[in-house]
C-alpha cells in the first residue's frame, strides 16, 4: 500500500529528475561557453538565452498551474480546488514560483539520496574495513572505530531523514502558491452563487407545481365528500378530476425536472393558464377573467402560469369561499389580481406567507415585478388578496 510519505518521496523525486537536468544543461552550456572562442562563444551563449526564455516560456504557460495543481493533490493530498484564472500574470507567476521551489527542494532530497547513504555506508566499510580506499579523506582513518561508527550512522540517517522534512515543506508551500488567487476566489464565488440560484429555482418550479397540485387535490376531495352520499355522479367526477390532477402533477414534475437537466427554464407545451382553474372548477370555486390580447414573450408567459398556479394555492390555503379576480396584460405589464374571504375558523390571525410567496417575489423580481399579498378589508370583511404585476414583452413572431 502507498503511504501518503511514500507518493510526497515521488514528488520530490520528480523534482529531483528536474534539477538533475537543470544542473546538466547548466554544466553542458558552462563548459562549452568557457572552452570556446569568437563567433563559437557567441552562438553558443545565445543558445543559452534561447534555452533559458523557452523554458521559461513553458513553465509561465497557462496549463502548467493546472497540471501543478493536479500533481500536488495527488501526491500531496493537499486540499487545492481547481483553478479558475489560469491566464493572468499573477497566477502564472505564482505557478513558476512553485515550479522553482520542487526543483530546489528535489535537488536537495536527490543530493541527500546520492551523496549522505554512500558516504555514510562507506564510514561503516571503514571502520570494520580496509583504512587504504579512496572514498573518504584520510583524515577520517584516524578516528577511532566507534566515532566512525556513529558518524557514519548519522550521515546516512541524514540522507533519510531529511526527505519527510522536505516532503512536508513542499506540503506547506503548496497552499500559498498554488492555493486560489483573488481572481480565483471570484470565479468560485459567482460558481457557487449559479449552484445557489439553480437550487431556488428547483425550489420554486418544485413548489409552485407539487404544492398547487396538492391543493387543487384538496379542493376536489371536499368537495366530493360533502356530496358523495346526495349526488354520487358529482363525487364520482371529483374523482376523476383528483385523478387528472395527479396525472398531471406528475407528468409537470417530469417536465420540471427534464427542464432543469436540460437548462432551459421554460419548457415548450406548457399547460394554459386557463388549464390552471380545471382542478378549482370542479364545485366552481374560481372565476377569474382573462383578458389577454395576442401572445407575450415565453419568459412572461411561464411567469405568469407560475404566479396564477401560486396565487389559486394560496387563495385556497388562506382563503375561503369562491376566489375571484383577473388576469390581463394592459399598458405593457402583466396583472394577476386573485382575491377571497379569509378563512376564519379558530380566531387566529391568517398567515401572511410562506416559501411559495417568497418564491414568487424572486420569480417577479428577477422581471422587475412587484408582489403583494395578504389579508385586507374590503367593506368591512377581511380578504386575501394577491396582486402581482411585472412588464411583459411582446413575442416577435
Amino acid at each position: 500500500m502507498v503511504t501518503r510519505w511514500t507518493k510526497g518521496l515521488l514528488h520530490l523525486l520528480v523534482g529531483g529528475a528536474c534539477a538533475a537536468l537543470v544542473a546538466w544543461l547548466v554544466f553542458g552550456f558552462s563548459q562549452t561557453v568557457v572552452h570556446t572562442t569568437g563567433p563559437t562563444r557567441v552562438a553558443m551563449a545565445a543558445l543559452v538565452l534561447v534555452t533559458v526564455v523557452l523554458v521559461a516560456w513553458l513553465l509561465l504557460a497557462p496549463p502548467v498551474r493546472p497540471a501543478e495543481v493536479a500533481l500536488a493533490r495527488a501526491l500531496l493530498e493537499v486540499d487545492l480546488p481547481d483553478p479558475a484564472d489560469t491566464s493572468s500574470w499573477g497566477a502564472r507567476g505564482r505557478g513558476l514560483v512553485w515550479a522553482a521551489a520542487v526543483i530546489v527542494l528535489g535537488g536537495v532530497s536527490l543530493l541527500a539520496l546520492l551523496w549522505c547513504l554512500p558516504q555514510g555506508l562507506a564510514m561503516l566499510v571503514l571502520a570494520f574495513g580496509d583504512a587504504s580506499g579512496r572514498v573518504l579523506p584520510a583524515g577520517l582513518a584516524r578516528l577511532p572505530t566507534v566515532l566512525l561508527v556513529l558518524l557514519g550512522l548519522l550521515v546516512a540517517a541524514t540522507g533519510l531523514l531529511v526527505q519527510p522534512l522536505l516532503v512536508a515543506l513542499l506540503r506547506t508551500l503548496a497552499p500559498r502558491t498554488l492555493g486560489p488567487t483573488a481572481e480565483d476566489r471570484l470565479a468560485h464565488a459567482a460558481q457557487q452563487r449559479r449552484e445557489m440560484l439553480r437550487a431556488n429555482e428547483l425550489a420554486r418550479e418544485l413548489h409552485d407545481s407539487v404544492g398547487h397540485a396538492l391543493t387543487a387535490i384538496g379542493v376536489q376531495a371536499e368537495a366530493g365528500a360533502r356530496v358523495a352520499d346526495a349526488d354520487p355522479a358529482f363525487a364520482r367526477q371529483a374523482l376523476e378530476q383528483i385523478s387528472m390532477t395527479t396525472r398531471a402533477a406528475v407528468a409537470e414534475l417530469d417536465d420540471v425536472l427534464g427542464t432543469l437537466r436540460r437548462g432551459d427554464p421554460h419548457p415548450p407545451g406548457a399547460p394554459s393558464l386557463r388549464d390552471l382553474l380545471a382542478p378549482f372548477g370542479t364545485d366552481g370555486t374560481a372565476t377569474v377573467r382573462f383578458d389577454l390580447p395576442g401572445e407575450v414573450d415565453g419568459t412572461v408567459e411561464h411567469t405568469a402560469y407560475r404566479v396564477v398556479q401560486e396565487a389559486l394555492t394560496n387563495a385556497r390555503r388562506h382563503g375561503a369561499g369562491t376566489p375571484t379576480g383577473s388576469v390581463r396584460l394592459q399598458d405593457g405589464w402583466f396583472e394577476v389580481l386573485l382575491e377571497n374571504p379569509v378563512a376564519t375558523t379558530d380566531g387566529s390571525a391568517p398567515r401572511t406567507g410562506g416559501h411559495g410567496l417568497l418564491g414568487m417575489r424572486e420569480r417577479l423580481a428577477l422581471l422587475g415585478g412587484t408582489l403583494q399579498a395578504g389579508p385586507v378589508t374590503v367593506d368591512g370583511e377581511q380578504r386575501w388578496r394577491l396582486l402581482a404585476r411585472f412588464p411583459a414583452r411582446k413575442r416577435h413572431s
